[in-house]
């Protein structure tokens, strides 16, 4: 729906008519907006678009979507191995999935596939750590870094990032956006 939003001719003399701006939370008396734009025909008016807004999830659905899970272990060697815990599934959902994510955004923002759930997002990662076994197993326990890996994938071919964190735990796990640069690769 559009809403129109008058302004006064002098202030459209002075912006011209190839006047197009953008603002967030912009608000009319129907409904909030995303992107305001000047009208092809109008001299003295500004249309206000609505873009189309994402659902947030239920408070529930990521519990929902989380029952069952324990922290699975991805060994590397005999003494080596990394854990994803309940925290660390639950912001990969939230950042990466679109039926689970919060909105929040990345420059090279990417999400999984909508039929994936946790349980093939662990099929996933341990590809990706098999992967990089070797590159895993030297690093220290206290040691963050990211790898990335293009596997087979359960859903199609695709290259992912995994980020570790202090205590060899699974911090970030996403699929990597052909221009993004690893912020901190492991070494």
């Amino acid at each position: 729906m559009k809403t129109h939003l008058r302004l006064t001719v002098s202030l459209v003399i002075l912006l011209g008519l190839s006047f197009q701006a953008e603002a967030k939370n912009l608000y009319t008396s129907q409904e909030p907006v995303s992107e305001i734009g000047i009208s092809a025909n109008g001299v003295n008016e500004i249309l206000a678009k609505r873009n189309t807004i994402i659902p947030r999830p239920g408070k529930g659905d990521l519990n929902d979507a989380l029952s069952g899970f324990t922290n699975p272990t991805f060994r590397v060697s005999r003494s080596v191995a990394f854990t994803l815990n309940r925290s660390g599934m639950r912001h990969i959902l939230q950042s990466h999935h679109p039926k689970y994510w919060d909105g929040s955004k990345e420059e090279y923002q990417t999400f999984f596939d909508e039929k994936m759930n946790y349980r093939d997002i662990v099929e996933e990662i341990r590809d990706v750590v098999e992967e990089n076994k070797k590159i895993l197993n030297s690093l220290s326990p206290n040691q963050q870094c990211q790898v990335t890996a293009t596997i087979g994938g359960i859903f199609k071919r695709r290259s992912y990032v995994l980020g570790v964190k202090s205590g060899r735990l699974i911090g970030q796990f996403f699929p990597k956006h052909p221009d993004y640069k690893l912020t901190n690769p492991c070494r």
